[in-house]
């Protein structure tokens, strides 16, 4: 009878702390300007309490341009209409985005002014991780997303090595003068981010960062002028052991070091349990 109270309590301590967990996860501080904030573990954004700012959307594409401008969290730069939840609030299709100065303001970010196979000047205006940072483009700020490479996050999730691909980026972009090249056949993802590679006086950011190992796969949507001299620094990574190609991970423990841990964190479990009865 007694292991029958024991185990209806430690049943009863799982759900609590299962509801808590999902609670702190769900609500994540203030909410912004728009009233909303994002959920981190999904990165969706849960519209709670709109304020007079959210009136001027007439859609939730319309939201997402403003979401990216009044809101800090870095899950911005990825979302998508799938991504926001209303919470049964209604946006005021009969609104024309011509009427909202407010959209028109933030969507003119964007001009078309940019053209594909050229080059241009630019200047850093924020780091965001390995293969993303904001930069100005004659006078208008992109949220660029480098082209071809695709680094460990450091945003919204810490993959390993995401702090070393997030330091070196910044650390190379901050050391000179910047020039964005546009190349493919697209001007800018689907999440309206500049495509570009990026140098800093005559050294290619994508080069160098994959030659340290801080690069963990390719994006291919077409050709591109430097993909043989990226691959090639791959192959060098690989050669060398080097980042992610070295055998460990960033704290210094190899694959088999975090299956003995495993092992020996279960073992330890189940003995402390078996003196317990």
């Amino acid at each position: 009878m007694n292991y029958l109270k024991f185990y209806i309590f430690l049943l009863l301590m799982l759900v609590v702390w299962g509801y808590s967990s999902t609670v702190s996860l769900a609500h994540n501080g203030d909410l912004d300007e728009l009233g909303g904030h994002f959920r981190n573990k999904d990165c969706v954004y849960l519209l709670h309490e709109p304020t007079s700012l959210v009136e001027s959307a007439s859609n939730v594409e319309e939201l997402i341009i403003l979401i990216q401008k009044y809101n800090s969290n870095d899950c911005k730069h990825s979302l998508t209409a799938d991504r926001v939840d209303l919470e049964g609030h209604q946006l005021d299709s009969s609104r024309s985005s011509t009427e909202n100065k407010e959209v028109q303001e933030v969507s003119s970010s964007t001009p078309s002014s940019l053209q594909l196979g050229s080059t241009y000047p630019a200047t850093l205006e924020r780091c965001v991780d390995g293969d993303t940072a904001v930069l100005t483009v004659n006078g208008t700020s992109y949220n660029t997303r480098f082209l071809f490479i695709d680094t460990p996050e450091y945003t919204s999730q810490k993959e390993p090595f995401g702090k070393e691909a997030s330091a070196f980026t910044c650390d190379f972009l901050e050391k000179g003068d910047i020039t964005v090249q546009t190349d493919g056949k697209d001007l800018f993802d689907k999440y309206d981010r500049l495509l570009a590679w990026v140098f800093v006086g005559d050294k290619l950011h994508q080069e160098e960062i994959t030659k340290l190992g801080l690069v963990e796969d390719f994006y291919d949507y077409g050709d591109y002028i430097y993909e043989d001299t990226v691959l090639n620094a791959m192959e060098h990574a690989k050669a060398n052991e080097v980042g992610i190609y070295g055998g460990e991970t960033e704290q210094g423990f190899g694959t088999w070091g975090y299956i003995l841990i495993g092992v020996g964190i279960v073992l330890t479990v189940f003995t402390m349990i078996r003196k317990l009865f």
